[in-house]
């Protein structure tokens, strides 16, 4: 599901689910966009699944201010072998926004991690992480009450760990959403960082970067676009 409102992206999700799910999936596929003027849905069969036993390992941090908040991930994407530079770059990147003119992209960014120039096809599009889920995402909800975490979360969570396993070294991503600043470093070694705050409350600019290597870029794009994956369960 794709929404948009005046031309702009406002809200997206996938599901992979059995055929008998389809119509309560779609039902809250669409009421999941609080306002929107268009939206497009996608059906699509797909035949099976790479299953993914766990989830990378959870962890929050909460700063009191952005510029706390933003040199913590910094460490993190240093920590998981981003130089600090490139690792600095992805940052500001995606603070003044990663698309043209400086507007939010549809997808991430793929960043040269030994160069730190842009390896994605189209600037405009990026490249987006599609065909992932939970195995029952029902029983992966029943966990939410006793975390911070949200269905919202749920689909980074399934998203970055798919990411890594497509051979990303290191994810930096928050939300275009102006009401949600909390965001994530995700890499194999630090697992699923979450880090609030990321960004400005009431700031609309969002997005992704993967740090990767150049000589996997299309491996890893038709990874990411192409092999339909499912996760069994959550790590904290």
């Amino acid at each position: 599901m794709r929404a948009s409102l005046k031309g702009l992206h406002v809200s997206g999700a996938e599901r992979i689910i059995p055929e008998e799910e389809i119509p309560p999936s779609l039902l809250e596929l669409i009421n999941r966009p609080t306002r929107y003027d268009s939206m497009v849905i996608t059906l699509e069969r797909i035949d099976r699944a790479e299953v993914i036993e766990k989830s990378l390992k959870i962890s929050s941090y909460e700063f009191e201010s952005l510029e706390r908040a933003r040199s913590f991930a910094l460490q993190c994407l240093v920590d998981s072998g981003i130089s600090r530079n490139i690792a600095k770059r992805g940052i500001e990147l995606l603070a003044r926004g990663a698309g043209p003119g400086g507007k939010n992209m549809r997808g991430a960014v793929l960043m040269d991690l030994e160069k730190g120039t842009r390896l994605e096809p189209d600037r405009e599009r990026g490249i987006r992480t599609v065909r992932v889920d939970w195995v029952d995402r029902k029983r992966q909800a029943e966990f939410l009450p006793k975390t911070s975490l949200t269905q919202r979360s749920l689909d980074a969570i399934a998203i970055a760990t798919k990411n890594i396993h497509c051979g990303v070294i290191a994810e930096l991503c928050w939300s275009d959403d102006p009401d949600y600043t909390t965001g994530y470093v995700a890499s194999q070694l630090l697992g699923y960082v979450r880090i609030h705050p990321l960004k400005e409350k009431g700031s609309p600019i969002g997005g992704r970067v993967y740090f990767i290597r150049k000589e996997e870029r299309d491996k890893i794009i038709k990874c990411l676009q192409e092999k339909p994956v499912l996760i069994k369960e959550l790590c904290f």
